[in-house]
């Protein structure tokens, strides 16, 4: 576990749940962010107006440093030395960025396009087939009901709770929830809930998702191997969703193939 220092707030926009811009403010001295294709950090006084925008997601400092880190960057705890200043339009809309602005974080894509009712068909139908096949290979699918069919995916699930981030180890995943795996000694408490987000690393595809929704725990037992338990999700939006629904096909796919 993992305590947040608490005096720089980190902030994430995502794109169908997928993070595409990473900012950290502390007013008035901080206000840089990163992107994929943006790693050094680059300085804008609108970050400043970020916090109040509602799409913006507030993450741990555990989960900003795994974001950053998949991108080629690190977050460092106040502002990047010697980062360029974006001089831009005053006050910052992150809702309806201007051209320029999404050129200058290379953001150009970003909440363009969306998935048609076809390709959703078939995202769901290609993780269906894979996980009934893998779910035999989980030795508690049965300790916990989903309305959604789960596909076996390593990673890392980064789970916030209060002021700290749990990192354990991702067995599973569906649309309802993931399960997990801790270390043996790490204590997991019975009926506990998380006020979210979740951000999810599958390792087979290097992707992240970032699910700004609550989360409970469903079911935990000790075992040799360590602490297995699952998180049932809350409702997820219709951009998490379909998030979601990418890297499952995606894993589904690339296990169907081995």
């Amino acid at each position: 576990m993992i305590s947040d220092p608490g005096d720089v707030a980190y902030l994430v926009l995502a794109d169908r749940a997928v993070p595409y811009l990473l900012a950290k403010v502390r007013w008035p001295y901080v206000a840089q962010a990163i992107s994929a294709e943006q790693p050094d950090w680059l300085e804008d006084p609108g970050l400043f107006d970020l916090p109040y925008n509602r799409s913006a997601v507030w993450l741990s400092a555990a989960q900003a440093a795994s974001v950053a880190a998949g991108w080629g960057g690190q977050i460092g705890g106040g502002p990047a030395e010697g980062a360029p200043r974006f001089i831009r339009r005053m006050p910052a809309n992150w809702s309806d960025l201007t051209p320029v602005e999404r050129r200058a974080w290379g953001i150009e894509s970003a909440g363009r396009r969306g998935l048609s009712a076809g390709r959703v068909r078939r995202l769901r139908s290609a993780q269906a087939k894979i996980a009934a096949s893998s779910a035999a290979a989980i030795g508690y699918a049965g300790a916990e009901r989903r309305r959604h069919p789960r596909v076996r995916l390593d990673g890392l699930a980064h789970i916030r709770s209060g002021p700290t981030t749990i990192s354990a180890g991702m067995v599973d995943l569906s649309e309802s929830g993931v399960g997990c795996v801790l270390p043996e000694a790490t204590h997991v408490a019975g009926g506990a809930t998380f006020g979210g987000p979740f951000l999810l690393e599958a390792e087979v595809s290097r992707s992240r998702l970032c699910l700004n929704v609550p989360g409970r725990l469903s079911w935990h037992r000790g075992t040799g191997s360590g602490t297995h338990f699952g998180i049932v999700f809350g409702q997820l939006t219709d951009g998490e969703t379909q998030g979601m629904q990418r890297l499952l096909a995606t894993a589904s796919k690339r296990r169907g193939r081995r």
